[in-house]
């Protein structure tokens, strides 16, 4: 079934913590919680943020500190319902939205 959705993706550091937990696990958590059908996260290879300090993947220093994007879709009513809840978590780091027509495949 063709649905209209929204795309909502999280972009943070990987040292990120939430109530002392890494953001993306916390994160992963609250979704499910929620009772979102998923959330992917995504290790970046190399990115830079707000301080402009390159983080990346490198034989010679080995970075704990590289980009993470976390990737929730669903419809616009429950993702709307917990912008006020990403806001808070999310002191550091970006939110975007995005307009999508979603393929729902769900068990029977």
């Amino acid at each position: 079934m063709l649905m209209d959705g929204i795309l909502l993706k999280i972009y943070i550091a990987e040292s990120t913590t939430i109530e002392g937990r890494p953001a993306y696990k916390y994160l992963v958590d609250y979704f499910k919680a929620k009772g979102f059908h998923g959330c992917t996260v995504l290790r970046g290879m190399a990115g830079f943020g707000h301080e402009n300090v390159i983080h990346t993947v490198d034989v010679l220093r080995l970075s704990l500190d590289l980009p993470v994007t976390l990737e929730v879709v669903d419809t616009q009513e429950k993702i709307m319902a917990i912008l006020p809840d990403i806001e808070r978590f999310v002191e550091h780091g970006q939110v975007t939205l995005q307009n999508v027509r979603m393929i729902r495949k769900t068990p029977e």
